[in-house]
């Protein structure tokens, strides 16, 4: 019913927030960031899925609130669909546990970092290359070593 893993994942998160109350998709994204600690899914994530979950009738809209902003709704189909999806809910929500985890720890940091690596790929000296190419393989090398085995090895 839902295709791709990533979008899968975030409907049933959605979904199991909606199971708590309706709200409207901006509420939706900031309660995933107050519940996960991730950053706030973009509204161009969020209000795809809720047409996908309309469409497929597992939300609906609830009434409309201020500004006619929708508020959704989980459906009776919507709560059966969760009880016998409840294990990947489970992995759902504890990846995106995970995920705000790894953000608290720098991780947005990181990744930013390495988009703006790939992003400038081309506009670096060979110099420039080797010393980033080291900097990754040490610190990889002691990040693995901490997660493995829980202290550094210096």
């Amino acid at each position: 019913m839902l295709e791709h893993p990533r979008k899968k994942g975030m409907s049933l998160i959605i979904l199991d927030i909606l199971r708590e109350n309706p709200l409207h998709g901006y509420a939706i994204g900031e309660k995933i960031e107050e519940i996960y600690g991730v950053e706030r899914p973009s509204s161009g994530l969020i209000y795809p899925i809720l047409s996908s979950l309309q469409r497929n009738h597992l939300v609906k809209i609830y009434r409309r609130g201020e500004r006619d902003k929708k508020i959704y709704e989980i459906t009776p189909r919507g709560l059966r669909y969760l009880e016998v999806h409840n294990e990947e809910v489970q992995r759902s929500k504890d990846f995106l546990r995970r995920l705000g985890e790894f953000h608290r720890m720098g991780g947005h940091q990181l990744m930013d970092v390495i988009k703006l690596l790939i992003e400038k790929m081309d506009e670096l000296s060979p110099e420039d290359k080797r010393k980033i190419s080291e900097l990754i393989s040490d610190d990889s090398r002691k990040i693995r070593w901490l997660v493995e085995m829980g202290e550094e090895n210096e």
